[in-house]
């Protein structure tokens, strides 16, 4: 029987819905085989850094994904208000309204390796500086810009995590809302 293929794109997504679901740590050889349908060895094959390298390529992938598909809209000239709802639109679907867990967590347990940690750093630096960006658009100081973005992105990933603990979404909703708030400083209603 000749070995099942799979395309790198859709091995990447299987790898990072392993990874999203058991976290680093939890994602052994053999689970990791069962997800994509490849033998061990077709896997060190494609990957011959093993699941540190796998890891790597999701970070990566999820990385660019979050800035061109979540992120962009804060880079248009729409009023800062729209372009943060249209934000929380897109977190609340990538996210699938909270129910979906984050990457950024679930890789940073363990050791995925310096390669996949740089692109998690990446990422968050990145979610950082296009926040702040709105932040400082509104007025704030760099430093105050600096610590809304932290806020906001706090407050979706705790959201994230409280939902994966509990089952219950009803704070990440909340977070999505407030986000405007937290960037721009106005009191949230």
């Amino acid at each position: 029987m000749a070995p099942r293929t799979i395309s790198d794109t859709d091995l990447v997504a299987r790898l990072e819905t392993v990874f999203r679901d058991i976290g680093y740590d939890g994602a052994s050889l053999a689970t990791i085989a069962d997800a994509t349908g490849l033998q061990k060895s077709s896997l060190y094959n494609r990957f011959p850094g093993g699941k540190q390298q796998m890891a790597a390529e999701v970070a990566g992938s999820v990385g660019a994904q979050f800035a061109t598909d979540i992120l962009s809209p804060l880079t248009t000239d729409a009023p800062a208000a729209d372009r943060i709802e249209r934000v929380a639109a897109n977190l609340e679907t990538f996210y699938r309204g909270g129910e979906h867990p984050c990457l950024l967590n679930m890789l940073s347990v363990g050791d995925p390796g310096t390669a996949a940690r740089t692109h998690l750093r990446d990422g968050a630096d990145h979610w950082i500086s296009v926040f702040a960006d709105v932040a400082r658009g509104a007025g704030a100081t760099r430093d105050d810009a600096t610590a809304r973005a932290q806020d906001a992105i706090c407050a979706v990933e705790g959201a994230l995590v409280l939902a994966r603990v509990t089952g219950r979404t009803d704070a990440f909703h909340r977070a999505l809302t407030r986000l405007p708030a937290l960037l721009l400083g106005n009191s949230p209603s």
